[in-house]
Formats: structure tokens, sequence, C-alpha cells
């Protein structure tokens, strides 16, 4: 009896560790706000939507293919804002994004967003030929140099926008 009691409690202990090493651990996600449901509605490029969805920085292409989906600005502005990303596109490539649809409020915002956020020099890595990671790799999946939250703007679940 006592035998079977031993081998019964080993069984369960050998049981609860398995599961324990079973187990995996997840980096925490940004919570989704509604507004990633109107992106994939109005299927925004999946590489764009995966890089809104990590809270990462969009490149020309991802913010004409916003505008080209019918994204409007005032929604396209409060996101580039929350990167806090010195975007800096030529002429021709404005141009680009104002043939393709983009209005005032995102041509506005990236005509001078360059000026609106400097790098810090003391934060750069030296690895990196003198850029963060973050910026310079776009495949880049470690922690932003910042602290990243959907803008407010995006908040709520806009059933009526698609």
């Amino acid at each position: 009896m006592v035998q079977a009691a031993g081998m019964q409690n080993a069984l369960c202990l050998f049981l609860a560790l398995a599961l324990c090493a079973c187990a995996t651990t997840r980096v925490p996600q940004l919570e989704q706000p509604g507004y990633m449901k109107v992106l994939a509605a109005k299927k925004v490029a999946p590489a764009t939507y995966a890089r809104i969805a990590h809270g990462r920085v969009l490149g020309y292409d991802d913010i004409r293919n916003l505008v080209t989906k019918g994204i409007p600005g005032k929604m396209v502005v409060p996101y580039l804002r929350a990167t806090k990303t010195p975007y800096n596109f030529a002429s021709g490539q404005i141009n680009g994004l104002v043939e393709a649809g983009a209005d005032s409020t995102l041509v506005n915002y990236l005509g001078k967003a360059k000026g609106i956020y400097l790098e810090d020099a003391g934060n750069i890595p030296s690895s990196t030929a003198g850029l963060h990671p973050y910026w310079s790799d776009p495949g880049y999946a470690g922690m932003a140099p910042f602290g990243f939250g959907y803008p407010d703007a995006w908040a709520g679940d806009f059933i009526g926008l698609y």
C-alpha cells in the first residue's frame, strides 16, 4: 500500500513537471484597438497590417498602401506620431501619395515630420553604424527604443467604417 501511494505521488509529480515543461512563454502583445478590424476589412497589405499590429515604423510603401485602401489621414497621422519617427520623404514620394489620394492632413504631417523627432546620439548603439536597429532593420523584432501605445483616435469599434 505504502509503495503504491509513493508511486502514485511520483507519477503526479512527474506529470506536473511535464506539464510545466510543455508550457511556453509568450511575449506580451499590444492590445489591438478596434481600428485593426477596419484595416483588415479594407484588405490592407499583410506586411503593412503586421507592422501596425506590432507597433512598428511604417515605410513609404506601407503609407501608400494605407492611402490607396482609403484610410484617411486623420487615422494615419496619429499612428505615425505614436511611432515617434522622423519620416523623411522626397518631394516625388509626397507627390506620389497625393496622386494616390492622400489628404492634406497626411501630406502636411509628412512635410514637417522630419524635424519633429530628432535622434539622441547617446542612445544609439555603435554596432548598428549609428542607427538604432528599430529604424535601420525592417525585420527588427526587439523592443522599440521608446514606449509605444496605439493612438487614442484608434479606440472604439469603428463598425460604420466598413
